[in-house]
């Protein structure tokens, strides 16, 4: 059936407006002292930011873990497209190394090169973050002066990567203000117009358009020309939404002459040509339900060609990678599939799984035979030394609990023969869990025997804030994949037919399933997360 222009542009309208529930959000990082704060100057920077229709974040200052989790969650957000415009303003103790800057929490006295990444907040994550926003995107900041580096860092601002589109300002934390209150505040102010007006020791770069500002357009004027041309632009995305011959010829009789219209006649030949049809029809025909459709871009993932998911949902991405997989194979690259290309597919993802399964298999028995040969030369003497040094490179490895709990006895006996004081400074250490808690032990008991857990536990906390990001990109993707509890279920099941060892299959992932999880993902040599990612789940579930 034939459908008016009307349609067409009711489409275009959103797609132009874009998803309503999209908020503005202001990300306040706060790490200047208390006595820093004082002296500043006077303004309700929270209420201005809420009364300007931003939501605001402000994380605690002094305590890293919070600003991060602030940080990721804008990030999120962002990624679901609900982020509408963004500002974030971050003041405090800085440090940079010439390429990047962190920003460190309330009360850092110094900081090494090696420490920094640890310690404090990239900047340019922050800047990353802030390029994901389809809208105005500001950062603010203001380095305080109070703060003694190492070698090979200097205390500041000192190296930032500019992302594109992003707005950014820098100087003392009241001249920001001034800017934030008097410019990047003011409605119909764009970003040109607050570069021009900033106070002396601000200063501004990245985007200053002059058609653009935080709290709307500037007053520069839009020409016609620019506004028709966007409204083609506009026009033409929601027909390629909507990817049918007669949403094209929509377009065409819109605009004859238009910039896109070779394209669209293009398109319209090819949706419109025989073959086409025919693959489409002969598809349709496999009458394919859900899980037939996961099941084909596990297949298609299996064998190289990403679908860019796996939802069972035939898209961009699963289209072009059954194309890439048809070409590769001397096949006509139509994107869609028929009884026989399925089998063919099918039998191709079958023979993988079995290839990878073999491999995965001799890697394993090779890193056991390593894993017993280190334990006899390490822990299997019991020696506190040897332990540590097992699980320090087998942290899940086939004697890893036996350690552990040996490891669990040395600690208790240290506790019978340690004075109360250290075991309580011990005691805190352990319940704050971060690497400047044990820092701080280290400094104060240099020789208790309880050091070496301590350094150990920082090494720990080190390596898990290095692979911070693949550990929540893969957290993010469990979701999609293990909300039913039978899918949990079939997930421990599979990896207890591997010899992974995730305890019982009850949908309840524990740390020993998760073990079972980082054994599976090092053996496939996937990222070792302990969560189940797109790439482990095709790779556990792949050929079955």
């Amino acid at each position: 059936m034939r459908r008016g222009l009307g349609w067409i542009a009711g489409l275009w309208l959103a797609v132009l407006t874009g998803p309503v529930l999209a908020a503005d959000l202001a990300l306040v990082l706060d790490a200047r002292s208390s006595s820093e704060r004082r002296s500043a100057v006077a303004f309700d920077l929270e209420a201005a930011l809420t009364e300007a229709g931003f939501d605001v974040l402000a994380p605690d200052g002094g305590n890293m873990g919070a600003m991060r989790a602030a940080a990721l969650g804008i990030e999120a957000d962002i990624t679901r497209g609900e982020v509408e415009r963004l500002l974030i303003l971050a003041t405090g103790p800085m440090a940079g190394d010439g390429q990047d800057s962190w920003l460190l929490p309330a009360g850092t006295g110094s900081v090494s090169r090696l420490g920094i990444g640890a310690a404090g907040l990239s900047l340019n994550a922050l800047s990353a973050i802030a390029a994901g926003v389809d809208g105005p995107a500001v950062i603010l900041l203001a380095p305080t002066e109070n703060l003694k580096v190492a070698s090979g860092l200097t205390a500041g601002l000192a190296g930032l990567t500019e992302a594109e589109g992003v707005t950014y300002a820098s100087g003392p934390f009241g001249g920001l203000i001034g800017v934030l209150r008097d410019g990047l505040l003011v409605p119909d102010t764009s970003f040109a117009e607050v570069a021009r007006a900033a106070p002396r020791g601000i200063t501004l770069s990245g985007d200053l358009s002059e058609g653009t500002g935080l709290m709307g357009a500037g007053s520069a004027m839009v020409s016609e020309a620019a506004l028709a041309e966007a409204r083609e632009d506009g026009f033409w995305q929601a027909v390629q939404a909507v990817e049918t011959a007669d949403a094209y010829d929509a377009y065409v009789r819109a605009y004859p002459a238009g910039r896109y219209l070779s394209k669209a006649r293009e398109r319209i030949d090819w949706l419109r040509d025989a073959p086409e049809r025919a693959a489409r029809d002969g598809e349709a025909a496999l009458r394919l339900n859900r899980e037939a459709r996961r099941e084909i871009q596990r297949n298609l993932s299996l064998l190289g060609f990403d679908p860019r998911g796996i939802d069972g949902v035939f898209g961009r991405g699963t289209r072009a990678a059954m194309t890439g997989w048809q070409r590769a194979n001397g096949l006509t690259p139509s994107g869609y599939l028929d009884a026989d290309t399925l089998a063919r597919l099918r039998q191709q993802a079958t023979e993988r799984a079995r290839e990878i399964e073999e491999e995965a298999r001799q890697r394993q028995i090779e890193e056991d035979r390593r894993d017993r040969a280190y334990w006899r030369n390490t822990g299997r003497n019991g020696d506190e030394a040897g332990l540590r040094a097992y699980l320090g490179r087998y942290p899940d490895g086939a004697f890893s609990e036996v350690a552990r709990a040996r490891l669990d006895e040395f600690e208790q006996e240290r506790r019978a023969e340690t004075d109360r004081q250290e075991r309580e400074a011990w005691d805190a250490a352990r319940t704050a869990d971060t690497p400047e808690a044990y820092d701080a032990f280290l400094r104060s008991y240099p020789e208790s025997g309880f050091a070496d857990a301590a350094r150990d536990r920082i090494r720990t906390l080190q390596e898990a804030v290095s692979n911070a990001d693949a550990i929540e990109a893969a957290r993010n993707e469990e979701r999609q994949y293990t909300g039913a509890k039978v899918a949990r279920v079939l997930i421990e099941r599979r990896l207890e037919q591997l010899g992974a060892k995730p305890g019982p299959a009850d949908g309840q992932f524990t740390e020993e399933t998760r073990q079972a999880i980082r054994r599976f993902q090092r053996h496939r040599q996937l990222p070792v997360t302990g969560y189940i990612s797109r790439a482990t789940m095709v790779q556990l579930m792949g050929g079955r």
